[in-house]
């Protein structure tokens, strides 16, 4: 289906070529802007027009030229959204990508109108094809990439835009784009960078904008470079006079960038590619720089012979924002690391410097080997940060090494000059391989290098200043260089050491000042002010959104098991459908609403200029009780029932709080809780009973809850109308209206009778003790579980708070009586009071093995034959409670005096 352009019809591809100018770098931005007096300030205010072209440049830096545009759209779903592609060239780099860019409208008025969407660079995986099945055939084509999958657009046969180019025009510049690159002699040598591509891709807006922008806070701050190379000949470090070669300068250096080569060319070294760095010429090195300033090492890399340290000021070091090193072999096989390179990548502020060590192929007639070697290295450097960055993609660059480039007399001829004249580098000069090259454009493209008034660094008698006078007599030269490449460098010296005899070569030192970009903060957060403003503005006006009436959802006072309702109006103002959803949170809750809300609808599609009503439904009942009670007991701020996440599809997030005041009940709370209170729960405040909640002190007002007396005294009272209760946990009666007024007769401590039946009360009873967030047998639910006997189970429960302990004895000898006088079923009985005393609190659902154990326990408790453990218990209990020394009593009312029950009347009376 898609189909490089490159790859068509060479007929085709020469035509196009030949119908339109040829796209060059050098575009005169005064070309494309057609003169326009605009400021930024007027674009940015909409106070000029500009015709489309024109806005979409303000999208891009200065170095970057939109040389085309053309209209297109996408079909996303329902939706047709409109694009603008425009052909952009990095000037800097020459090469050349289409961005596709969203707007608003077409034609966009102004910069704020344009997002960049997607992004293919003009590289060997670029393809630009159509698809002839479509309905609309003549009219669409995609876009791909390696790194962009297929994207298709379709086009107008009307163009609306100033300036835009029609379909045929724009394939053909594009592919005439991609022509250039690819056959420029520019490049031939060098890899071609889409680096300034990532200032645009997966950052957002607002550093898109502070890019585009940077002209506005960014300032050049000096820094001195000193950048060293010596090729050390296999000679150790010590007694070696570095200072002569690293102190030099009227200044103390920022960096220093230290390359040395032949370090060690061993067998072994080569073998076993030795990359550890050299502690003791590192420590000379800092011993032997610049006494005007501090120093300390910042990296160091290693590749067997050749190593580059890079050493900076101490001050410097909290400015240095990145820092990366890679090495490439250039020798036998490309494998070895005798010859090849080392490199370091750093970013000092908001500058990035690259500095390249190499060590590259001997020998007079190896020249073709050192231009494959620069290249080799030049592809073979790429950093391992986020942006892989080459050589190239820095803004300063600085080669240095034992490049081996000889000074070659003409065939036949002599040089018209000595070597060793004092004044003859003006002549070696014009005879230099390295020049030579570089003017053929075979190698270092784009460097430049210092003035040479020097002698060649090459070759000498060891300990002398002679040149080589053994056997082999090896011409001298200019090996060893300092290159550069980059803006806002200035050259400032360049020399030899003459003094240092230790090796065949001498060092080799450049100083550079150099302007790095360095961020004016004060600036830097107005314009960051003006951009956040900006695009926020533009998300606004651009993503699909919804108005709604209230982001506070007041449900005033709430109380348990009574049902509160809200609703809220969410509308649709934009020119487009919008659709909504609440936004499910994160685990453990996995919903979008805590368990005692629920909204109607949860998704909706509003139309333009609709509304829709939303039904916000708050209840804390059986269900949601427990939890409501942790999220007031453990928050530690202002408390909200939940705050709920609007989410607009491809817009914003609305955030609605929900509020109000749980009025406290008796049902959630543990025995303990029940136990500290002086008053009826039903007057307490939900900040008040949240102090009882966290209160961990072992002091209470009274050991048994009056709530669980008062339900128990009831039951006790019915005789056999009781019968039938406790069979289930579905708890039915609270789903009537009339549970709430059993709620409202608890919560007040009512002298009244009960208002229910002995069935409600047993439900209420069993609500008591099942909805409290812990058991009431824990801490000691799964120890209780391994006991064998009544007995070694009461050592357990003995250790109990006194409420836990006295309500589980008196509930135990309270069920027995009712099943000695066969109101309840052993087994049935046994069954619920054990699911519910022993329930797990880690392991949700039901496990049947786990109940039956849990049902084997409490039949040890109320079967007859236990009275004799349980009376003991009981009699501890009431001694604890006061039931044995007459504020206690037992009741008739059909169930005998057994001491069990007591008056509800006189239930103060434990105060």
């Amino acid at each position: 289906m898609n189909t490089d352009p490159a790859m068509t019809s060479k007929s085709t591809t020469l035509s196009s070529l030949n119908s339109i100018p040829t796209i060059s770098a050098a575009v005169s931005s005064t070309a494309l802007i057609g003169g326009s007096g605009a400021t930024e300030s007027d674009v940015r205010d909409g106070e000029a027009t500009l015709n489309t072209i024109e806005v979409v440049q303000r999208k891009f830096k200065d170095n970057e030229k939109v040389l085309s545009i053309f209209e297109a759209y996408q079909i996303i779903g329902q939706e047709h959204r409109s694009r603008l592609l425009a052909l952009v060239v990095c000037v800097a780099g020459g090469t050349y990508a289409v961005f596709s860019l969203a707007t608003a409208r077409l034609p966009p008025r102004n910069v704020n109108d344009l997002t960049i969407d997607k992004i293919f660079a003009l590289n060997e995986t670029f393809q630009m094809g159509s698809d002839k099945k479509g309905s609309i055939s003549q009219l669409q084509f995609d876009l791909k990439t390696a790194d962009e999958s297929a994207v298709k657009y379709f086009y107008y046969p009307i163009i609306s835009a100033e300036g835009a180019s029609d379909f045929e025009t724009f394939h053909a510049q594009i592919i005439s784009a991609k022509f250039s690159m690819t056959h420029s002699s520019a490049t031939t040598d060098s890899i071609l960078s889409y680096s300034w591509l990532n200032d645009y891709r997966q950052i957002g807006e607002v550093k898109q904008e502070l890019k585009r922008r940077e002209n506005e806070y960014i300032v050049f701050k000096d820094f001195i470079i000193y950048c060293g190379t010596w090729n050390v000949n296999n000679k150790p470090y010590s007694d070696c006079p570095l200072d002569l070669w690293l102190s030099n300068g009227d200044q103390p250096a920022d960096i220093y960038a230290i390359g040395l080569q032949e370090l060690d060319t061993s067998a072994k070294a080569i073998t076993f590619s030795e990359n550890r760095p050299d502690p003791l010429w590192i420590s000379k090195m800092l011993s032997s720089l610049h006494k005007g300033a501090e120093y300390e090492e910042l990296t160091s890399v290693r590749l067997v012979g050749m190593q580059l340290t890079i050493i900076i000021r101490k001050q410097l070091r909290p400015y240095i924002a990145r820092c990366r090193v890679k090495t490439v072999a250039r020798g036998v096989f490309n494998t070895l690391g005798n010859k090849g390179g080392v490199a370091v990548s750093i970013q000092l502020n908001e500058g990035n410097l690259c500095f390249v060590n190499s060590h590259l192929a001997a020998h007079m007639g190896f020249v073709e080997a050192r231009n494959e070697d620069y290249a080799g290295i030049v592809r073979g450097i790429v950093f391992d940060d986020d942006l892989k960055r080459t050589i190239n993609d820095h803004d300063h660059i600085f080669w240095i090494g034992d490049l081996n480039y000889r000074i070659e007399e003409p065939p036949g001829l002599q040089l018209p000059c000595n070597r060793a004249s004092p004044n003859a580098y003006d002549v070696l000069m014009k005879y230099d391989q390295l020049r030579i090259e570089m003017g053929k454009g075979n190698c270092f493209d784009g460097y430049s290098e210092g003035p040479i008034k020097f002698r060649p660094s090459y070759k000498y008698d060891i300990g002398t200043d002679n040149f080589d006078s053994s056997e082999k007599q090896r011409a001298p030269a200019y090996c060893d260089r300092v290159l550069w490449k980059g803006v806002r460098i200035e050259h400032l010296a360049y020399n030899c050491i003459m003094e240092i005899r230790k090796s065949d070569h001498k060092p080799v030192y450049a100083i550079f000042r150099v302007k790095i970009k360095t961020k004016d903060e004060k600036r830097y957060k107005r314009v960051h002010e003006e951009v956040l403003k900006l695009v926020d503005k533009r998300e606004n006006e651009n993503q699909p959104q919804i108005n709604v009436d209230k982001t506070v959802i007041d449900f005033g006072v709430v109380r348990f098991n009574e049902l509160a309702v809200r609703d809220f109006t969410v509308s649709n103002t934009c020119a487009m459908p919008v659709e909504f959803m609440f936004k499910v949170k994160d685990p453990p809750l996995n919903d979008i609403c805590e368990k005692w809300l629920q909204v109607e609808p949860r998704a909706e599609m509003l139309m333009t200029e609709s509304t829709k009503s939303i039904r916000v439904k708050l209840l804390a009942d059986v269900r949601s009780i427990t939890g409501l009670l942790r999220k007031i007991r453990t928050t530690n701020w202002k408390f909200d029932f939940d705050i709920l996440i609007l989410h607009v599809k491809n817009g914003p997030d609305i955030f609605l709080t929900v509020t109000g005041e749980y009025k406290p009940s008796c049902f959630g709370l543990s025995m303990e809780t029940l136990c500290r209170t002086n008053r009826p729960v039903g007057e307490y405040t939900q900040t008040q009973i949240k102090e009882l909640m966290n209160d961990d002190s072992p002091e209470f007002r009274v050991t048994m809850p009056r709530e669980f007396f008062f339900l128990i005294d009831f039951l006790h009272k019915q005789g056999d109308k009781v019968e039938g209760a406790f069979t289930n946990l579905e708890y039915k009666f609270s789903r009537t209206p009339q549970f709430n007024v059993v709620r409202d007769w608890l919560d007040t401590w009512s002298p009244e009778e009960f208002p229910g039946t002995p069935q409600a009360a047993a439900e209420a009873l069993l609500m008591l003790l099942d909805l409290p967030d812990k058991p009431l047998l824990d801490p000691f639910v799964e120890d209780l579980l391994q006991t064998n006997t009544a007995a070694e189970a009461m050592e357990l429960i003995s250790l109990l708070s006194s409420p836990r302990r006295n309500v589980f004895v008196h509930l135990c000898m309270f069920l027995r009586q009712g099943i000695e006088r066969e109101y309840y079923n052993l087994q049935q009985v046994a069954n619920i009071f054990g699911r519910v005393l022993l329930r797990s609190t880690t392991q949700p659902g039901r496990d049947f093995y786990r109940e039956t154990r849990c049902r084997d326990f409490m039949h040890r408790f109320i079967s007859s034959d236990m009275g004799g453990t349980l009376s003991t218990g009981v009699a501890v209990a009431a001694d604890e409670s006061g039931l044995n020394d007459g504020r206690g009593g037992a009741s008739g009312g059909g169930g005998g005096g057994d001491g069990v029950a007591i008056n509800s009347a006189r239930i103060n009376a434990l105060d």
